[in-house]
Formats: C-alpha cells, structure tokens, sequence
C-alpha cells in the first residue's frame, strides 16, 4: 500500500509540475555577426503557438516580447491546431496584437499546410482565418520572398513551405532535389538572407540554399528533454533528434530551431521550457 500510495502520490506532483511548466516561457537571446551590415537589427521568433494562452489574451506573453524591442517579428508556423477551428481565433489575436510591436514576417507549417492543401472540413474556416490575419498587416510569406530596409540595412526575408510528405512520422522524406532553389529562386547575396523554415530536419539543405539564418520551429524542443543530452524524440518520432532546438551553424550560416510555445495532443514540457527567441544582428 505505501508503494501505491507514493506512485499516486509523484503522479500527483508531476501534474501539479506541469500545470505549472505549461504557463511559463522564457526569453532565449542568440547573437549573429556579419559583415553585410553596420548597425544592428534586434528581431524576435514566435514558433509553434498553437494557440497557446500566457495570461488574458496573451498579454504576458506579448508584453514580454514588446519589452525586447524587436526590429521585427519572425513566426514560421503553427499558430493553430489544425482540427480545431476554435484555436483560429487565439491566434489570429495573437497575430494581430504583434503587429503593433513590430512587422510580423509568418510562413506555414505543417499544420496551416494541412488545412490549406488539403480539402478538408476546417480549410473554409481557415481560409477566412488567413485572410484576416493578412489584413491584420501580417506578411505571409509561402514560398515567397520580400525585401526591406531596416536601419540603413538591406534584408531579404523569405518564407519556405514544405511538402507534406516532408512530415511524414516513422520515415523520412526527403526535399525534392532542387526545391527550395524552385520555390524561392537564388538566395540574396548582397543582403541578410533570412529564411523562415518551419521544418528543422532539413537545416543543412537551408544553409546549402544560401540562407544566412533560417529559422524554425516544429519539434517544441521533443516535449521531454534529457539535461545534457536533449530531446528524447522528435515528431517525426525520431530517437534523440539532431536539430531538436538552439543553435546549429553551417560554414558560417545559422540555423535557429525554437523550442515553441504551445503544445498540441502531448500537453506536456519536461526540462523543456517554452520559449520565445531574440536574436540579435551584429556588425563583424
């Protein structure tokens, strides 16, 4: 009976931990130098919100981001949970209260994708879903690029969308030979060229396209987490990922994978705090 009455007893705390873990975030900061520029540029990754609330109406967590300041707002998917029409509305709030802080810069991931590619019964909903988060000043970017002026400084900020073959769980699918190059065209070598990429698994090929930072986001960081190791499994349900979050450089080209900010079927984070990243441009 005491052996029965502990395990109820962790069980119980463990919810209690998550309860608690699931309200909170942190800010990670990164640093990027490069000679294509001479001042700095300050910009922030929201990934993976699934609708996720911090406070009322997410006023926690877009008070946090408007303490840092960004230069500009980098969202490379997922807002949503797909099946469930009624997560659309959080987030096209969410969308919406960003851009008052800064330019909001978003491209798809696999679940925006799924609901747009694929007939399905939410894809009117989010359809009309999109169409206000465009008015509501957001740049959607899927396989486009666009290109501004920020400080003085030149960028060209592009947004990839994937097959969704490319999420398959169980197996990998490679990028179609020469996608990226099809779906955005050169990359830009006389500006800062950022990508926003929401799959992680193919960061190599994102740094090989000529990206200067590509963003991410997708794994939220594998939910459950090994201090000193990272992440047990990625969703694609590979064991011990290798781009499960941080910071991964390719010749000099960075490679950021978020750890998110929602949760969606697993609502659980161990040792694997949500988080928004800032990421700072700096002259070499």
């Amino acid at each position: 009976m005491k052996i029965i009455g502990m395990i109820i007893l962790l069980i119980g705390c463990f919810i209690l931990w998550q309860h608690f873990e699931l309200k909170k975030f942190r800010i990670t900061s990164y640093e990027y130098q490069t000679d294509k520029i001479t001042q700095s540029v300050n910009f922030a990754v929201v990934a993976d919100l699934h609708a996720h609330v911090y406070g009322r109406d997410n006023d926690i967590l877009i008070q946090k981001i408007k303490e840092q300041k960004p230069d500009m707002i980098l969202v490379p998917g997922d807002m949503i949970v797909s099946r469930y029409p009624e997560t659309y509305e959080t987030a096209y709030q969410a969308l919406a209260k960003l851009t008052e802080i800064a330019p909001v810069y978003f491209s798809n991931g696999n679940h925006e994708s799924r609901v747009s590619k694929v007939p399905v019964m939410q894809t009117e909903a989010f359809l009309a879903y999109e169409n206000r988060v465009r008015k509501s000043g957001v740049h959607i970017l899927n396989n486009a690029s666009t290109e501004l002026t920020l400080h003085g400084e030149k960028f060209c900020i592009s947004g990839l969308e994937i097959p969704l073959e490319c999420y398959g769980k169980g197996s990998y699918e490679p990028l179609p030979e020469h996608f990226i190059q099809e779906a955005l065209g050169e990359a830009k070598k006389d500006a800062v060229q950022i990508l926003l990429a929401h799959n992680p698994m193919f960061a190599k090929e994102y740094a090989d396209w000529g990206a200067d930072i590509t963003v991410c986001g997708h794994t939220h960081g594998g939910l459950v987490r090994i201090p000193g190791i990272g992440s047990v499994i990625s969703p694609q349900f590979e064991l011990f990922p290798k781009y499960d979050a941080g910071e991964f450089e390719f010749d000099g080209k960075k490679v950021y994978v978020s750890k998110g900010l929602g949760t969606h079927t697993f609502h659980i984070r161990v040792f694997d705090r949500a988080e928004v990243l800032m990421i700072r441009i700096n002259k070499m």
